[in-house]
């Protein structure tokens, strides 16, 4: 055995450790098939697998990291190591994402230049990650700020410019007061901006925008091959939105007879397009804004208003103006009409602020009896509710009977309620099993409340009824009419009555003889009770206020049509044709406005000639440098500081010589983040982005790192520019990231984000310099489920450092010498000494390889730790531990504590890194089935552990967790909320 070690000094081990890591240069990564450098895991010279695994690279702020930053830069480095050591060739680097409003919003407001700024900031966020003991390959650092960086993301946007996806647009855009500049649609949260959380305002603009939605389609079917989170995928397919439907032309007709064209018009339900009564604009719409233009003076009779009201809208935010909730505002087009083109009727023009520019084609058909938020708006303002598609029953207790006739009848319900009892008046059939309603149909010249009043009259003799309301929406059902022999299809409104009193005349005895008079409680409304098919329809809309129907069913209203099955793709493909529209594919996804009228960003590689127009930079003229200001504040004009720099602004054409303006506006912090993977593969070289070969050799990014809320921005943005890559030939893959893991978000002890303005900010360098490298990764890690969010707990960090000093005190048990090892065994032969149990350790040993690999594998960190506590407390319970099991433990630990597992490694005589050996190989001959043992857990923390028989039953491993004393301790009473069981793992008790 060893002599006693000294105590553990994790300031000194780690320190040496991290000089002897960058003096040999371990992590430094091999490009090439082989990827060998002699010192890894494979034998060496052979070919090697590559792992290419990254970070979303931070944007380095003034503040530096708190505790929850490295949370996802330990786990691609555990995950990094451990496939490195598994004989991979691995790419892990490091850089930062330092162009953008985030770094110039900061140096505003410290008064310092973005530059230094950012500088400073790096230098800060390297100083604090070079203490945690990351395996970076800092050789390939790269910053988005830098000109041999950016002069390729120019390059990008010219080839984009080039092909047609990169135009100048003057539409209104979403403008923040305070950051002063145009945002994406992607940069809002809720309408504010998600930067500095002001509301966004519309703002007409110059801007440049890049045609993502030219890509929306293979987006969407990319997502399908990606291992990602389904939420992420969800997400962007909602984000992508898309919409199969038909565009129709409406034709606009104004007061004085002009006929100016047809408005083209997006809609999902063009099988609906009988019952539009209405033609509704977005405020933004083009042909609002030239409708109030002084050109066309005399077109409308109130534009004043209207563009009052344009203006108002103006000030709303998308999440105000689409809220269902929210009451409906909008404004008549006075003097304009539009023309259904199915009905040829002349109906109202609108515009109201719940359109959306950005939807469709920015105006919309009004169908108010089958849309809830058309509905909402027609009844606020009078405008006219035409029903065209009702919901069809098939009486499934009467249903039609084959060689019975069809005869089609126009019914009514008439529903009475008794407000002395508060029941409704039903009828009970006498030779018929049937409970019904007042019913009957509607005769020639009545209106169906006349005749729901006729045929109460007529059945139960009540005279003195209350109308109360015709329910919205017929009802058509199907049924064998017993008592008529025939087959019926009836369309029916119900009619609701209030029975002012009990009245009544004498009935014909016919009818008497048919049914007698009941009564029956509200909640007998429905098909169990009533023999009516629309019976559960009527209690639906008895009970909530008149709205639309948006369901599929059968037509009514519309011509030829009339009877057809609404949702049938024939039905809406002929209704199409027969209005002369196309049957199209839209989609949610905007453009992605790209400009910012601002200094810190990627200068736009573009020249404005008054005689040849835009024209591109050269090539060879990139990268067109970003010049030094001295005043760098948004101007709040639209334009940014950089028009100012005259001497950099104005140069000559490229084409022509003559006089010329360069681009102002400047990119998004989203440019250099879109393809820094790609950079990360070959990042010195000078001639092109990323060198082929490299390229083919490390594309795609096996396993993508960070936070789900970019899932709609960056994922989207990064995928876009690759699948472009590729399209033009400078990648080999089609997808940039085939593997995403979503980190959880570390939250102070209060249970908020860490802020400084809360005062609960944990700076990581005060708890390395406290516990050590090694707790803080193991702390992090141990917390709970990777992708979960959890709360900082510094007392439960004790738990971490004790596994460390418990790791650091085994190497006393460890026999350097298996000669000695035997030895040791035969002395205890007839001795009071405690012979080890080689079986069952062994079978423990290798259980942990096994577990451990897969659960690093899976990103299942915490439970891996698990594993590795369990098996150090075995190892503490040993009289001695042999080499070759020490070795395999501190492999086992090596990518958690890198710095202690090479500290042990070392003193066991290894000259090379425990980070350049192999992984452990499972020995299966070595598993034993015959127990289990069993973490258990409560709220995630291990409390203890039993030994079971293996696929012991859940209940059976509860009732022997429940007997262990230490766990009755942590329970103490508490309600148990629920329980996580996996067999022969796990059993977590949640309170």
């Amino acid at each position: 055995m060893q002599e006693k070690p000294r105590a553990y000094d994790h300031k000194e081990i780690e320190a040496k450790w991290q000089k002897e890591w960058a003096k040999t240069g371990i992590y430094t990564t091999k490009d090439g098939a082989n990827g060998a450098d002699g010192e890894g895991g494979a034998s060496e010279g052979a070919e090697k697998q590559k792992c290419y695994v990254l970070d979303m690279f931070p944007y380095p702020s003034g503040e530096g990291l708190h505790v929850g930053h490295p949370k996802g830069y330990i786990a691609t480095d555990i995950y990094s190591r451990f496939k490195k050591m598994s004989g991979f060739n691995i790419l892990h680097p490091m850089g930062w994402d330092a162009f953008g409003l985030p770094a110039e919003n900061y140096a505003i407001k410290n008064k310092v230049h973005p530059r230094i700024a950012v500088e400073k900031n790096i230098a800060r966020y390297k100083e604090q990650l070079s203490i945690i003991g990351f395996n970076y390959d800092w050789t390939r650092e790269i910053n988005t700020t830098d000109p041999a960086y950016y002069r390729w993301t120019q390059w990008i946007f010219l080839k984009l410019l080039e092909k047609g996806l990169a135009f100048q647009s003057y539409e209104p855009i979403n403008w923040c007061p305070s950051c002063q500049t145009g945002l994406a649609n992607e940069d809002l949260d809720d309408g504010k901006c998600e930067r500095c959380g002001s509301v966004v305002e519309k703002r007409p603009m110059r801007q440049w925008v890049l045609k993502i939605t030219d890509y929306a389609e293979k987006l969407l079917e990319g997502l399908n091959d990606l291992n990602w989170p389904e939420s992420i995928k969800e997400s962007q397919r909602n984000w992508i939105g898309k919409s199969e439907g038909a565009e129709i032309g409406f034709p606009i007709e104004f007061q004085h007879g002009q006929k100016p064209g047809l408005i083209p018009v997006f809609t999902t339900r063009p099988e609906t397009i009988f019952g539009a009564t209405a033609l509704i604009f977005s405020p933004e719409h083009l042909w609002v804004t030239l409708a109030l233009d002084e050109k066309h003076k005399g077109v409308l009779n109130n534009a004043d208003e209207v563009r009052a009201y344009v203006r108002q809208s103006a000030k709303k935010t998308e999440i105000d103006r689409t809220n269902i909730q929210n009451e409906k505002t909008g404004i008549t087009l006075d003097g304009v009409w539009a023309i259904n083109p199915a009905t040829k009727e002349k109906i109202p023009v609108f515009v109201a602020d719940y359109v959306l520019a950005g939807y469709g084609t920015g105006a919309v058909m009004s169908v108010p009896a089958h849309d809830e938020r058309d509905f909402a708006f027609a009844k606020k303002f009078n405008s006219s509710i035409k029903e065209v598609v009702v919901p069809n029953i098939v009486d499934k207790r009467n249903p039609p009977v084959v060689g019975k006739k069809f005869v089609e009848r126009k019914n009514i319900h008439a529903i009475v309620k008794d407000l002395q009892s508060g029941k409704y008046l039903a009828l009970k059939w006498k030779n018929f099993d049937w409970t019904t309603f007042p019913m009957g149909g509607v005769e020639e010249g009545e209106d169906v409340v006349g005749a729901a009043m006729r045929e109460v009259r007529e059945e139960t003799g009540f005279k003195n009824l209350k109308l109360v309301k015709v329910i919205d929406g017929q009802v058509r059902a199907e049924y064998f009419a017993a008592h008529k022999d025939e087959n019926r299809i009836a369309y029916t409104t119900a009619v609701v009555f209030e029975l002012v009193d009990h009245e009544k005349d004498e009935i014909k005895t016919a009818e008497k003889e048919q049914h007698d008079i009941i009564w029956i409680d509200e909640s007998k409304i429905n098909y169990e009770n009533m023999t009516h098919a629309e019976a559960n329809v009527w209690r639906e809309r008895l009970l909530v206020e008149a709205t639309s129907f948006a369901g599929p069913g059968v037509l009514i209203n519309s011509g030829k049509f009339n009877g057809l099955d609404s949702s049938a793709e024939k039905t809406r493909v002929d209704i199409v044709a027969e209005v002369g529209g196309k049957i199209v594919t839209r989609y949610k996804l905007r453009d992605w406005v790209f400009s910012r009228q601002r200094y810190w960003g990627e200068p736009i590689p573009v020249i404005h000639c008054e005689k040849c127009g835009v024209v591109p930079v050269p090539e060879k003229d990139l990268p067109v440098m970003l010049p030094e200001v001295e005043n760098y504040a948004p101007t709040g004009t639209g334009e940014s500081p950089l028009a100012e720099m005259h001497d950099w602004v104005n140069v000559k054409c490229p084409n022509c010589a003559g006089a010329a303006k360069r681009e102002t506006n400047t990119m998004p912090q989203w440019a250099g983040s879109c393809w820094y993977y790609l950079r990360f593969m070959d990042p010195k070289n000078s001639k092109t982005f990323v060198g082929a070969p490299q390229e083919k050799y490390w594309d795609p990014v096996d396993v993508y790192v960070g936070g789900a809320e970019h899932a709609t921005r960056h994922l989207i943005y990064a995928r876009f520019w690759h699948k472009f890559l590729y399209d033009i030939g400078a990648v080999a893959t089609t997808e940039p990231f085939m593997r995403l893991q979503n980190v959880g978000l570390i939250h102070a002890e209060d249970g908020r984000k860490m802020s400084k303005r809360f005062g609960n900010v944990i700076n990581p360098d005060d708890v390395v310099n406290t516990y050590g490298a090694d707790t803080f990764r193991l702390y992090e890690m141990f917390m709970g489920p990777f992708n979960q969010s959890s709360v900082w707990d510094t007392k439960s960090i004790m738990g971490s450092r004790r596994l460390i000093e418990r790791v650091w005190r085994l190497q006393e048990k460890v026999i350097i010498s298996e000669e000695s090892t035997q030895q040791s065994r035969d002395m205890g032969e007839g001795t009071d000494v405690k012979k080890p149990d080689i079986k069952k350790l062994e079978n423990l040993l290798h259980v942990t390889i096994q577990k451990v690999g897969s659960d690093i594998e899976s990103f299942s960190f915490n439970t891996a730790i698990s594993c590795l506590m369990v098996l150090s407390r075995e190892l503490e319970n040993q009289t001695e531990i042999s080499k070759t099991t020490w070795e395999i433990f501190l492999q086992l630990l090596a990518p958690f504590a890198p710095h202690l597992a090479d500290e042990l490694w070392a003193a066991l005589g290894h000259h090379r890194s425990i980070h350049q050996s192999s992984w452990p190989v499972v020995d299966a001959s070595k598993i034993t089935q015959d127990t289990a043992k069993i973490i258990i857990q409560v709220n995630g923390k291990v409390r203890g552990e039993i030994e079971i028989a293996m696929d012991s039953s859940e209940e059976r491993v509860k009732e022997q967790a429940f007997l262990q004393e230490n766990i009755q301790k942590w329970l103490n009473g508490a309600t148990i909320k629920r329980i996580v069981f996996v067999k022969n793992r796990l059993l977590n008790i949640v309170i």
